[in-house]
C-alpha cells in the first residue's frame, strides 16, 4: 500500500538572515524593522510505501496464533507542526533540502499474538467433572509480542549555532559530516560523539563523524540520518471465567505488561555540541506493570 501527500504546511521565519553561505559573514535581516515573522506555506510533501503481511492459525487444541509484519518507508520534508521532532528546516527558504525519513518512519514492525484455552473443565477430555473441573476449567492465557525499528534522529549543532543562523530559534542547525556515523548502541553513548566521556570509554578507537560548523554557516548533514533504540516488548495475561449461575459469571484476570521488564528507551540527545551528545536520559515506556481484575457480569 502507499500514500502520497502534497501541499503540506510548513512554518518558517520569513525574516531569517540570508547568510550561512560558507563565508561565516552574518548578513542583515531581510526586514530589519521587524523581528520574527512566522510564515506558513503549503510547499511540503511526503510519500509512504508499505508491505503488510499477516498469518493466522487456529488449532483444534484451543490454540490460536497470529503474526503480522510491516515493511515500510515514509519520506517527507516537514515535521508535524508544533511538535519538536526533527525541527524546522535549517534554511527556511529551501525546504526541499530538508527532505528525509519522516519523524515517525518505522521500517520494520513485527507483532506476534497467541491465545490458548487450557483443555480442562466441562466440554473437555481432561477434568470434565467434579471439583477439579471447577478449579482447573475455563482458564485462558494470551500473549502479545511487538518489535519496532528505532525512530529517526536529526543530529543538531546546538542552540548556539542555531541562533546564529536564525536569532529567533526557528531553524535547526545541523553539523558537517566528515566520516561514517557509528552507532555504539549503549544508553550512555548511542551514537559516537567524542565530547561525551562515556563514548570515549566505550569506543576509544572511534572518531567523530560530525564536525561543528562556524557560527552563521549551514552544515551539510541531512535530516533524520540516524536511528534511535528499537522497541521490543512482550505482554501476558491469564484469565479464568467462574460461572456462578446461569446468567451470572465472574471473570478473574491477571495482566502483565512488558513481562520481561525490557527498558523502552527514549531518543538520545541529538545536540552534538553538548557533553551529553548521544546519551539517553529517559524512558519512552513503562517498566513491568502488573494488575489484577475481577469482573462480574449478569
Amino acid at each position: 500500500m502507499g500514500t502520497k501527500s502534497t501541499h503540506l504546511d510548513v512554518l518558517s521565519d520569513l525574516n531569517q538572515p540570508v547568510n550561512a553561505t560558507g563565508t561565516g559573514v552574518t548578513s542583515a535581516l531581510p526586514f530589519p524593522n521587524f523581528g520574527y515573522i512566522e510564515y506558513s506555506s503549503a510547499i511540503a510533501n511526503g510519500i509512504y510505501n508499505g508491505l503488510e503481511t499477516s498469518l493466522t492459525r487456529r488449532l483444534h487444541s484451543g490454540l490460536e496464533v497470529r503474526a503480522t509484519y510491516t515493511y515500510s518507508r515514509s519520506i517527507d520534508n516537514v515535521s508535524q507542526e508544533l511538535e519538536s521532532g526533527s525541527g524546522n528546516a535549517q534554511n527556511g527558504l529551501n525546504y526541499h533540502a530538508w527532505r528525509g525519513p519522516s519523524d515517525f518512519d518505522i521500517p520494520h514492525h513485527v507483532t506476534l499474538y497467541y491465545i490458548y484455552e487450557l483443555p480442562a473443565g466441562r466440554g473437555h477430555q481432561m477434568f470434565s467433572h467434579g471439583i477439579a473441573s471447577y478449579i482447573l476449567g475455563n482458564w485462558k492465557t494470551s500473549g502479545f509480542y511487538s518489535f519496532a525499528s528505532g525512530r529517526p534522529i536529526t543530529v543538531s549543532s546546538g542552540s548556539s549555532i542555531g541562533s546564529s543562523i536564525d536569532p529567533y530559534g526557528a531553524a535547526t542547525a545541523v553539523p558537517n559530516v566528515i566520516g561514517t556515523p557509528h552507532i555504539v548502541g549503549d544508553p550512555n553513548c548511542w551514537y559516537y560523539a567524542s565530547i561525551n566521556p562515556f563514548c570515549k570509554a566505550l569506543a576509544p578507537n572511534l572518531t567523530d563523524a560530525f564536525q561543528l560548523q562556524q557560527p552563521g554557516q549551514f552544515g551539510n548533514a541531512g535530516r533524520n540520518i540516524l536511528r534511535g533504540p528499537h522497541i521490543s516488548t512482550f505482554s501476558f495475561n491469564l484469565l479464568k471465567e467462574i460461572p456462578i449461575r446461569e446468567r451470572v459469571n465472574m471473570e478473574f484476570r491477571w495482566e502483565v505488561f512488558n513481562l520481561t521488564n525490557t527498558p523502552i528507551f527514549s531518543q538520545p540527545s541529538n545536540n552534538f555540541s553538548s557533553g551529553s551528545a548521544g546519551q539517553i536520559t529517559s524512558l519512552a515506556g513503562d517498566p513491568r506493570v502488573m494488575q489484577f481484575a475481577l469482573r462480574l457480569s449478569f
